[in-house]
């Protein structure tokens, strides 16, 4: 409920002073300009785009991955504090250059960096239980990781045109450094998770193997009962025909072979 009375707000005010910036000046350009110089235009017109921004975001994340559970907002929340609080630290260097381009890379760099802790718990989820739709959730998953790789890269090599463009120390080069762990821990979160898949298709074909396996055994088993029953004579001189009590193969499971 806040979230949409915080909606609401931010698109009444931008458009509020927007409608006001186009009535206090004669054309386009002029306008343009004082939303531009006004700090307090900025900063509504910046807020509405975050709200634009996060929307957009939360609509991907709802695709890709589905509603989260309690515990992933939880760690979600505690990581990207910690990130922001990181990365802010390290901007105390480069003060001189905080400026609307440094907020663009910063909600990049957030961004990339809570989706792929997203995949990262997704694919320890799937070593840990398989998942109740395979499907959909195989789907989901692969292509957010793909997504979250190009992602990284792209965003990698734009800030490694930059630096080599600039060839100045400047704030290019710590997102540069950071675009790289995360374009590397997203493609081992890939590797993980096809690692993850190979495994479960192995320990498949192999529980495969060994229902085989277990069943053949107990069907010569019942063979040779059977056998052996109809050859030995009952009390009353007729052979034993009762198989009720026999293994069967049917009653084979994978908790027989664990």
């Amino acid at each position: 409920m806040r979230l949409v009375w915080y909606a609401g707000v931010s698109t009444t005010l931008a458009t509020a002073v927007v409608v006001s910036a186009f009535q206090q000046r004669a054309n386009f350009y002029s306008a343009m300009v004082y939303l531009a110089q006004s700090n307090f235009c900025l900063l509504i017109l910046i807020n509405f785009v975050y709200l634009i921004y996060g929307t957009t975001v939360y609509g991907l994340q709802r695709i890709f991955y589905g509603p989260l559970r309690q515990t992933e907002v939880e760690q979600l929340s505690e990581r990207a504090w910690f990130a922001i609080t990181e990365t802010c630290l390290a901007m105390t260097i480069f003060r001189d250059e905080i400026g609307a381009w440094f907020l663009v890379m910063f909600t990049s760099l957030i961004t990339g960096k809570v989706w792929g802790w997203i995949g990262d718990g997704r694919v320890e989820i799937l070593e840990q239980q398989p998942p109740a739709n395979p499907g959909l959730f195989h789907t989901r998953l692969s292509l957010s990781l793909l997504l979250s790789l190009a992602y990284d890269l792209w965003i990698l090599a734009y800030t490694i045109r930059t630096v080599i463009r600039q060839a100045r120390p400047d704030m290019m080069v710590m997102f540069l450094f950071e675009f790289a762990v995360l374009a590397t821990c997203s493609a081992r979160t890939g590797v993980r998770y096809l690692v993850s898949i190979l495994e479960s298709r192995i320990v498949k074909q192999q529980t495969k193997t060994l229902l085989e396996e277990r069943r053949r055994e107990v069907r010569q088993t019942r063979e040779n009962m059977i056998r052996q029953r109809a050859q030995e004579p009952s009390a009353d001189g007729e052979t034993t025909a009762d198989q009720a009590d026999l293994p069967r193969e049917e009653d084979v499971d994978e908790m027989d072979i664990e």
